[in-house]
């Protein structure tokens, strides 16, 4: 029995960073001035990767856990 479930965090993960990206878009079409540029480059830009990664190490522990479960199970 499973008690654990990766899968649905990583997809909210998905889905917060798709509409944070989103709502970046729309506000970069009327604040177009260096702050902006500052804030692209400073905040937004950094945490792509990191999202990247972390998603990946989320994915990679949920396969672990699924072969130790399955590993480890009554069968």
């Amino acid at each position: 029995m499973r008690t654990w479930d990766l899968n649905t965090g990583a997809a909210n993960l998905e889905m917060a960073m798709a509409s944070l990206q989103a709502a970046c878009a729309d506000a970069s079409e009327q604040w177009t001035d260096q702050t902006n540029r500052d804030f692209q480059k400073d905040y937004l830009a950094p945490l792509d990767p990191k999202f990247r990664r972390a998603l990946d190490a989320v994915h990679r522990l949920a396969q672990v856990l699924t072969r130790a479960e399955r590993d480890c199970g009554p069968d």
